[in-house]
């Protein structure tokens, strides 16, 4: 079986400048976005609660983290609080981990290729610039 691309989240492709209404999934749900970043689950270690901490401070600046997305963010980090551990320990992790890492890194827009799909919410964003080409213009 093949697939195709991941599906991008609707208020991705308005950072980035790519939504578009005739594209737009009309029943896709909508959940309330983050103003308060919780403080990190117990079970997580020095290392997990540290990403938690400062990774959440960052996307809830960005206004991307929505409420669905902390079981997400406790999962990335509970894996990066693992790959540490055996990183400490002078232990390997395997494929499968460093791939399941990857993965969920890239979800959150940490690696490099993920963070060209998106951009941030500012002010200073001035959207797709070719979102204007191929379409005739209106004359006054």
């Amino acid at each position: 079986m093949t697939r195709g691309r991941k599906p991008t989240a609707p208020h991705l492709k308005v950072l980035a400048g790519t939504d578009r209404p005739d594209r737009e999934e009309k029943d896709a749900p909508e959940f309330d976005l983050i103003e308060d970043f919780p403080d990190p689950p117990q079970h997580l270690n020095a290392d997990g609660a540290e990403m938690w901490r400062s990774l959440g401070r960052q996307l809830v600046s960005a206004k991307v983290l929505q409420v669905v997305d902390l079981y997400s963010l406790e999962q990335l980090c509970h894996a990066w609080q693992c790959f540490r551990k055996k990183a400490k320990a002078d232990m390997e992790a395997t494929a499968a981990e460093t791939t399941a890492l990857k993965a969920l890194f890239s979800e959150f827009g940490m690696t490099p290729a993920s963070r060209r799909k998106v951009s941030s919410g500012g002010s200073e964003s001035k959207g797709n610039v070719f979102a204007g080409n191929g379409r005739k213009r209106a004359t006054k």
